[in-house]
């Protein structure tokens, strides 16, 4: 069915203009809270001198005896946050409670940072550099790190990863450069 609506330019200043969430960005009744642990990671070998949080998602339906899907955020607290733009926690909860998809354990990897540096952020240097470093941190630092506690399935065809804007290029190049893993 096609339905028509009429033609409503956008406000040529768009910054107040959101998109409205839908029921699976709201806690649900009845919807078990999933369990989201905070990590530290400041030992990069691929990006050295860095300091970055990572924040590992695991929903209520998670069983150990049952590797579970994984799914790797970039700009971690944005995806994460509960009260931002996309909830992303919330979102897996309400949709791994509901069965359709399976338990998903959600990753949100900030990028790092220079700690004491006239210039800390080193998001873009991670997220636009079109190489296998990245994808090799997550491959070689991060998700080690995260099946030292949780059973995650080796299948790449159960492995995601997003992001937008630079983050998007990141997950982009990680799985162009690595379809053959489970980064891919």
């Amino acid at each position: 069915m096609t339905i028509e609506v009429p033609y409503q330019p956008l406000p040529v200043h768009q910054s107040d203009v959101r998109y409205a969430h839908g029921p699976d960005s709201a806690v649900q009744p009845g919807v078990p809270a999933g369990v989201t642990i905070e990590f530290d990671w400041n030992d990069s070998a691929i990006y050295p001198g860095t300091s970055r949080k990572f924040w590992v998602h695991v929903p209520a339906r998670y069983d150990p005896s049952e590797p579970a899907s994984l799914m790797v955020f970039q700009d971690g607290w944005w995806y994460l946050d509960p009260e931002g733009e996309v909830r992303g926690a919330i979102v897996l909860d309400n949709l791994v409670h509901r069965g359709d998809i399976p338990a998903v354990i959600g990753v949100f990897v900030d990028p790092g940072v220079f700690p004491d540096a006239e210039d800390p952020k080193n998001r873009n240097t991670e997220y636009d550099a079109y190489d296998d470093r990245y994808v090799s941190f997550l491959l070689t630092e991060i998700i080690p790190e995260v099946t030292k506690h949780y059973s995650i399935a080796e299948d790449p065809d159960r492995w995601g990863i997003c992001g937008g804007s630079s983050g998007g290029n990141c997950a982009f190049t990680a799985a162009w450069l690595r379809p053959d893993s489970s980064a891919g």
